[in-house]
């Protein structure tokens, strides 16, 4: 019965369909996604688009999962001109090798951003929008699902779960059924 709630305040949470029960964190949550994304699409598709403001540990532990294959290219959103750039930066590295865009909401550096337009292009791409969250910032921020976000991840200890002997963490993982 525990685990049936906790799916689904995390699927209420997130606006997402489904979820899991649980990852070891949310860097492996969103390393999870990064995989999940590469084999939606059966390896045609080796591109996985970061954005410069998710947490450094979320990318270092993608990069521990994916940097190794050959087929796989992990990319940053680096902007020389602006490195604190919104997600809309990343809207013109979109393209057609691009299976996953990643963001975090609230972002690393605690802001907000509108992220419809970043859904909307990344869907018209036909890649997954993956979107890295604070759960108890949705109990008041629009819900990922409603941007339209594929997969939804992020770090469940805010919402009071004690370490056991030190760790580990609760990562959750949501998306949509399809």
């Amino acid at each position: 019965q525990a685990i049936f709630e906790f799916q689904t305040l995390i699927a209420n949470l997130t606006g997402m369909e489904v979820a899991n029960a649980s990852h070891y964190d949310g860097a492996t949550a969103t390393a999870e996604a990064g995989v999940m994304a590469y084999h939606n699409f059966r390896g045609k598709r080796s591109k996985i688009l970061v954005s410069e403001a998710i947490h450094p540990q979320y990318h270092e532990v993608l990069c521990s999962y994916l940097c190794g294959f050959e087929s796989i290219s992990i990319q940053s959103s680096s902007s020389k001109q602006d490195p604190l750039a919104g997600p809309d930066a990343m809207i013109p590295q979109i393209d057609t090798d691009t299976a996953l865009v990643l963001v975090q909401y609230p972002d690393f550096f605690g802001r907000v951003f509108d992220l419809s337009a970043l859904a909307q292009k990344t869907h018209e791409a036909g890649a997954l929008l993956a979107v890295i969250t604070n759960p108890t910032a949705l109990g008041l921020l629009k819900t990922p699902g409603e941007f339209g976000a594929d997969i939804v991840v992020g770090e469940g200890q805010p919402l009071g779960i004690p370490l056991s002997f030190g760790g580990p963490y609760l990562g959750f993982f949501a998306t949509r059924k399809e």
